[in-house]
């Protein structure tokens, strides 16, 4: 039986991803106040969110690969309120070894909501697998640029037991997917069936480039991408620090890239749908690699303008690619969300670490220059993928009977 797109289904999904990915952006505004309390060097207060993220990124293909074998469904509202109780406790944790088990925890819920979270947007879009697979990502950019913006707001009126408001999105979340468990039951039923009927017996996209190598391209420009966006979230508000309009107006730069980045997001998958992910994928680097460019050769309005459209054309192919590798391995959605969602954007972080030290020695103004060079790499992956849009090829033997017939 075929669906149709579940407004409701995606709503909730995004909803779900908003408030987990609150959960792992408010930690940096927790960081000056552990190193505080806690007398931390430099490396200490680095550990707190290197635990986090690697648990967060690196474990996400385990959480797939046993969702593949059966219903998880349950884990959505559970990562919700890992994510969110890991977190919380973070600030009330007397000990440091305590705070690092603390992020673990988070981390945990994290991994265990992102690859189911994102195959069960695949299975609710119905037909429209890129719109409706970008907007769950929707839901965790404005989750991700959110988080520091709320916490800092509760903590600031509340004091330390403002971080106890971190909870009421995690609550939400979670009663939003308990109730969405027989929806999703349903979706995933027609989808299995749709899986079955197709039987296992695909065949190699039609240029003969397999399944591994796809996902290998994949793997690059999903890495390479997300070491362009993370290598701007972290330089930007840096770079100008001692530039013309201080740190003030590097965090209005980097809320501009970010907003930007969640509507074009957004736009990206729509487009997608009607002209083909690999097309899009394409353009979208080529309009990053040319607006950042002027973002680092003017100032004033066109500063603003140019890294707005650079955040929502970047930002915008996170959430392809992932929609990419779950046509690319349909039978194994979960493992395909977990290491485009997970090892991709670990692997990315791990390449922005890089260009830090590369920054320590160049300059961050040089370090910039580099990262507006990257898209450049992402499209030529992205000329190596198979044009074709939509699953490989299915053949049963009923078709390769009627094809030897005609």
């Amino acid at each position: 039986m075929e669906y149709k797109t579940s407004k409701i289904g995606l709503s909730a999904l995004a909803l779900g991803h908003l408030t987990v990915d609150m959960q792992t952006s408010s930690l940096a505004v927790m960081i000056p106040f552990l190193y505080a309390t806690f007398k931390l060097d430099y490396g200490a207060a680095a550990l707190i969110i290197t635990l986090n993220s690697l648990t967060s990124s690196f474990i996400q293909p385990l959480f797939g690969i046993l969702s593949d074998k059966k219903p998880l469904a349950w884990l959505l509202p559970l990562g919700c309120v890992m994510a969110a109780v890991g977190m919380v406790l973070v600030l009330f944790m007397p000990d440091y070894w305590l705070v690092l088990l603390a992020v673990i925890f988070s981390g945990l819920g994290s991994a265990a909501y992102h690859p189911e979270g994102s195959r069960n947007a695949n299975y609710v879009s119905g037909p429209n697998k890129a719109t409706g697979v970008s907007f769950f990502f929707v839901g965790g950019n404005l989750g991700f640029t959110l988080g520091p913006i709320y916490l800092t707001f509760m903590v600031a009126i509340f004091g330390t037991p403002g971080a106890l408001a971190l909870l009421i999105p995690g609550a939400i979340g979670f009663l939003a997917l308990l109730r969405l468990q027989p929806l999703l039951s349903r979706y995933r039923a027609a989808a299995v069936a749709r899986q079955i009927g197709k039987k296992k017996t695909r065949v190699i996209v039609s240029n003969g480039q397999s399944v591994r190598v796809t996902m290998a391209i994949l793997m690059g420009v999903i890495s390479l991408r997300s070491v362009i966006q993370t290598g701007m979230v972290a330089f930007i508000p840096l770079y100008f620090v001692t530039q013309a309009g201080g740190k003030e107006y590097g965090a209005f730069l980097l809320s501009a890239f970010l907003f930007a980045g969640a509507a074009g997001t957004l736009l990206g998958g729509r487009l997608a749908d009607t002209l083909g992910t690999r097309t899009i994928m394409i353009g979208s680097m080529l309009i990053t690699f040319a607006t950042l460019l002027v973002f680092l050769n003017s100032s004033g309005f066109i500063q603003v303008i140019s890294l707005a459209i650079a955040g929502a054309a970047l930002i915008s192919a996170s959430s392809l690619t992932v929609v990419m590798a779950q046509a690319t391995m349909p039978d194994n959605i979960g493992l395909a969300s977990g290491l485009t969602l997970g090892l991709g954007f670990g692997a990315g972080g791990l390449g922005a670490a890089a260009l830090g030290k590369y920054a320590d020695f160049a300059g961050l103004g040089q370090t910039l220059f580099v990262i507006a060079l990257l898209p450049l790499g992402v499209m030529f992956l992205s000329w190596l993928l198979h044009p074709e849009e939509k699953e490989p090829q299915v053949v049963t033997p009923d078709q390769v009977s009627a094809s030897v017939r005609g």
